[in-house]
């Protein structure tokens, strides 16, 4: 090997031996607030042959994160330096080279791919985690579709009230979306999945994983990107499912978000949705539309402009929609009581229960009333009481959670649940409320 110039390896800093065998293969190195990478590639009887390559600090991430191969971070520069250094750390001979001669024997496999997890104290510790959430909302953000939501009253400016925003858009909207993922779970998996009891287990522990992610926002007119997260479903077990997970999301955009709506597809809408079900996913976005206050439209990347929702034609929105409708939910008697659009509340012991929506949170209506009687107690093994108890109850719905409140003799009872969780609530202040008469 002919020298070209000497190197002192000395004056790097060594960040760390990313591949140790025996003896350090890869090394990252520093010089001058440069990066550099040190890969060992043949081992003499009195030296050994390394290849030192400048490189940038975020292909090093990448290359941790298996975004890219070893090879590849070679073959892709076009000038190396082949050094050889003795076991006292010497160097004895130097030559820069072009990548394409370097020889295939020292060259890395194909799939030289690094399955690498740093430790606490490691320098790439933080940086990797930083990179990896970059990188996740990068991701994200590729595949983002886009809604803004402006008002028309200019006595604000272009500014959004935090009640105009959370009653009238994302109230509506999670809405929507949570009654089309229901819906469209049901239709895909009924035959898959055809045990009732089943199929609402895998729904529930896979509802959560088929939420959009905020990735972009814009204040003012208030502009939110939104996107379908297909990495951190690993989890998941059915393939099926998982693909579903992966695309529900989109779906939800280009069926209902859509903006260009065409007699072809308000077929195949009649075809594939009841009008119960069409109901149920497209009147929470028409409460936005339809309010004259405010405008909203949609985009499906950053880069493009916004249009118009095409549920917004008339001709459209007449035949999607039926005025006048009330949701029907069929329960069987092993379900339990729920919470329908967190205060309305259904009996588990009826076959059969109409609601209208005006009596619900569909018309901001946060509380509601329940009455305990003699069968409620009964149920939990508490029979020793009158039958003729009745207790009202209140039942108020706040953002995250449920307060449950009854007086019984001149004494308050209560209790504070998670908004999914009202029967396990009811049981809870039955439990009080049982103590108290005991010990009377």
């Amino acid at each position: 090997m002919k020298t070209n110039s000497h190197i002192d390896l000395s004056i790097f800093e060594k960040i760390e031996d990313i591949i140790f065998l025996d003896e350090p293969i890869l090394s990252h190195l520093k010089l001058n607030g440069k990066d550099y990478l040190l890969y060992l590639v043949e081992n003499l009887d009195d030296s050994d042959i390394f290849i030192l390559f400048d490189i940038e600090e975020e292909d090093i991430f990448k290359y941790l994160t298996k975004g890219i191969s070893l090879r590849e971070l070679i073959i892709r520069k076009n000038i190396l330096l082949l050094l050889e250094r003795d076991f006292e750390g010497e160097v004895l001979d130097s030559q820069s080279i072009m990548a394409a001669s370097v020889s295939e024997d020292y060259l890395p496999d194909t799939d030289s791919f690094l399955e690498y997890e740093p430790l606490e104290n490691s320098y790439y510790y933080e940086k990797i985690n930083e990179y990896t959430r970059k990188l996740y909302l990068y991701d994200l953000r590729k595949n983002a579709f886009y809604l803004k939501f402006s008002t028309n009253d200019r006595k604000y400016g272009d500014t959004i009230g935090l009640r105009e925003l959370t009653n009238t858009l994302l109230k509506n909207l999670s809405t929507s979306y949570k009654n089309f993922v229901a819906i469209d779970f049901e239709k895909k998996f009924i035959n898959l999945i055809p045990e009732e009891g089943k199929r609402n287990s895998v729904l529930k522990s896979v509802f959560e994983d088929t939420d959009l992610r905020m990735v972009d926002l814009k204040y003012g007119s208030f502009e939110i990107g939104l996107s379908t997260d297909k990495l951190m479903k690993s989890h998941i077990e059915f393939k099926e499912v998982k693909e579903w997970a992966n695309e529900v999301g989109d779906n939800y955009k280009r069926i209902v978000l859509d903006d260009n709506i065409d007699n072809t597809e308000i077929k195949s809408l009649l075809d594939t949705y009841s009008d119960e079900e069409r109901n149920k996913i497209f009147d929470p976005v028409l409460k936005i539309i339809k309010n004259h206050k405010y405008d909203l439209k949609v985009k499906s990347a950053r880069e493009q402009k916004y249009s118009s929702l095409g549920i917004n034609k008339d001709y459209v929105r007449e035949q999607l929609v039926t005025k006048n409708f009330s949701m029907e939910v069929i329960y069987d008697v092993p379900k339990h009581l729920e919470l329908i659009t967190v205060t309305t509340i259904i009996d588990k012991n009826s076959k059969r229960k109409t609601i209208n929506l005006e009596d619900t949170l569909f018309s901001s209506v946060n509380s509601s009333e329940y009455e305990l009687t003699y069968n409620d107690f009964k149920k939990y093994g508490y029979d020793s009481l009158s039958i003729d108890i009745h207790i009202p109850i209140s039942i108020e719905n706040y953002d995250s959670y449920i307060l449950l409140k009854a007086i019984y003799n001149e004494q308050t009872f209560s209790v504070t649940v998670d908004n999914d969780k009202i029967e396990e609530g009811i049981r809870k202040l039955i439990d009080k409320i049982y103590e108290y008469v005991i010990n009377l």
